[in-house]
């Protein structure tokens, strides 16, 4: 067991800018809307102990206005895809817009494109929300994820290609560069968040400081899962954990532990890991 812990935290990690901007949203409709049902539209973002704490302040999330008798819903982050918004206004339904500048960005030019004739292709998770999302501003399109998805695409001649902005840069090159080689007329779309690229230059950084590193976040958080996966190609020991139940007990027995957390982790649930790792015992 090491007898001298040290915990170093990554210099970015932890809330994105929409993330936060949503959650100050929710915060002023708990606190000010007295009179009237709340809900999100799905989980308000990939963290399930943010989610039970809405709950407990009256919070729900539903998927389709016909769960709910009406009141105010907040749009994620993620978005919403155009048909499921009107669905809600047509029901009566207040909406709170809380999606992401970015995903907004990337849906108005995705509808732009889609009404001149373009052909969409999406470099992301087809399950994610902002993914569902932006297809739905799409009339011709495809969503890949990987290089053989890319290797066995068609482009017309008019493909603009666009990616999911939680995803790293490196897969999105990558995908680039078979889309490019099969027709170099294509136009790419730099839709990454920035913020995504920095958590994970911070996070290479981080691995090597330390000797093994904890990775906080949802496991339904897809940008947490490759926070995970970039520091296991690092080859340093790493766990991803949501809550300190998930600590495993090898981690107690390194001295130098690094700390990373996802776009949905609150700075709360980070500092209730590092309390726990700081303990001398397990």
């Amino acid at each position: 067991m090491a007898k001298n812990r040290k915990i170093i935290r990554s210099s970015v990690m932890g809330f994105c800018m929409g993330v936060k901007a949503v959650m100050g949203k929710v915060d002023n409709q708990v606190e000010f809307n007295k009179n009237t049902n709340l809900y999100t539209y799905g989980p308000l973002i990939h963290n399930p102990q943010v989610i039970d704490k809405l709950r407990l302040q009256g919070v729900e999330p539903i998927e389709s206005p016909l769960e709910a008798d009406g009141g105010t819903v907040i749009i994620r982050a993620h978005g919403i895809h155009p048909v499921e918004r009107r669905n809600f206004i047509d029901k009566g339904y207040e909406i709170i817009e809380g999606t992401c500048p970015r995903v907004l960005k990337s849906q108005k030019t995705v509808c732009e494109y889609s009404q001149n004739g373009w052909f969409i292709v999406i470099v992301g998770d087809k399950g994610h929300g902002e993914v569902k999302a932006i297809v739905g501003c799409a009339e011709k399109y495809a969503v890949i994820l990987g290089e053989s998805e890319a290797e066995e695409l068609f482009l017309p001649e008019k493909t603009l290609v666009i990616a999911q902005t939680t995803l790293s840069q490196e897969e999105y090159d990558s995908i680039c560069q078979i889309l490019l080689r099969k027709n170099p007329s294509i136009k790419i779309i730099k839709s990454i968040c920035p913020a995504t690229r920095q958590r994970q230059d911070s996070l290479k950084k981080l691995t090597t400081e330390v000797d093994a590193v904890i990775v906080v976040g949802g496991k339904n958080s897809a940008n947490t899962k490759r926070l995970h996966l970039s520091a296991l190609k690092a080859g340093i020991p790493t766990w991803h954990v949501e809550d300190v139940d998930d600590l495993p007990v090898e981690i107690y027995d390194f001295e130098i532990i690094g700390i990373t957390a996802g776009a949905s982790t609150p700075d709360w649930m980070i500092d209730k890991i590092e309390a726990e790792l700081m303990k001398k015992e397990k």
